[in-house]
């Protein structure tokens, strides 16, 4: 980021709007956003995306990166807590971010996108389901209930200082394992789930590129609207047009 591109985003975020940064900026709207998202520095294309813990938007990240072979690219996809996406998405870190609202947080979530200025866009309902490695003793079960998986070790992401039930990523109930553990990163994740047969609350949608891993839907059902949010005040850029075709894709299987 260069320091230009820097006082933008610092003038947007003590602004709270596009509109008005850019009056104080003495530039257009326009430009403040080709600048900050969609601009290119001696031909290199930028742009970011912030996301819960969810492989289907690596997988459709990789679908947009894999479109630009020749072209040179500064691109950013941050992996991050619920509440650290709309801030980056708020203050223009990110162009866009994808989450999944549900029972537990949607009216507090929807409350939060109003005071950020954010507009969330359903992209699938999913049914709540569980993760868990091909070699789990319960893969081979149709469904699963919170019951049947309170033996198993819970993994779940760690939220940071925010209150976890709203910002949870998951429904809470499928959590309420005696034997939880919090990690940063999917890398941990997976090696857990793995290694100790753990399980994690997921949102049902598992990339093509997990084949050790299945997802086995939650009884009773409940589900998951997964979406995105953008900025109320901002047009979205090319490639986050791109981007959004392609979460489309990825949610789709």
């Amino acid at each position: 980021m260069t320091l230009q591109q820097l006082r933008y985003a610092v003038t947007v975020a003590e602004c709270g709007t596009i509109s008005a940064a850019a009056e104080k900026l003495f530039i257009s709207q326009a430009q403040l956003m080709q600048e900050r998202f969609g601009g290119q520095e001696q031909g290199e294309k930028r742009f970011a995306v912030s996301s819960q813990h969810f492989n289907f938007t690596v997988w459709a990240f990789t679908q947009l990166v894999q479109r630009l072979p020749n072209q040179r690219y500064n691109l950013h996809f941050r992996e991050t807590t619920t509440y650290e996406v709309l801030e980056d998405v708020s203050q223009l870190r990110s162009e866009i971010g994808v989450l999944a609202l549900n029972e537990d947080n949607e009216r507090y979530l929807r409350r939060l996108f109003s005071k950020l200025e954010l507009e969330f866009t359903e992209l699938k309902r999913v049914r709540a389901s569980i993760i868990m490695s091909a070699e789990h003793p319960l893969a081979g079960h149709r469904s699963v209930t919170v019951e049947d998986v309170i033996p198993y070790p819970c993994i779940t992401f760690e939220q940071g200082e925010h209150n976890e039930l709203f910002f949870f990523e998951g429904l809470s109930a499928a959590a309420q394992s005696p034997r939880r553990i919090c990690v940063r990163e999917r890398a941990t994740e997976y090696q857990l789930l793995q290694e100790l047969n753990g399980f994690c609350p997921d949102v049902g949608v598992v990339s093509p590129a997990m084949p050790n891993f299945i997802s086995v839907p939650l009884l009773p059902e409940k589900y998951h609207s997964i979406g995105y949010i953008l900025r109320r005040d901002m047009t979205p850029s090319p490639m986050t047009l791109e981007y959004i075709a392609a979460l489309q894709e990825a949610a789709s299987v």
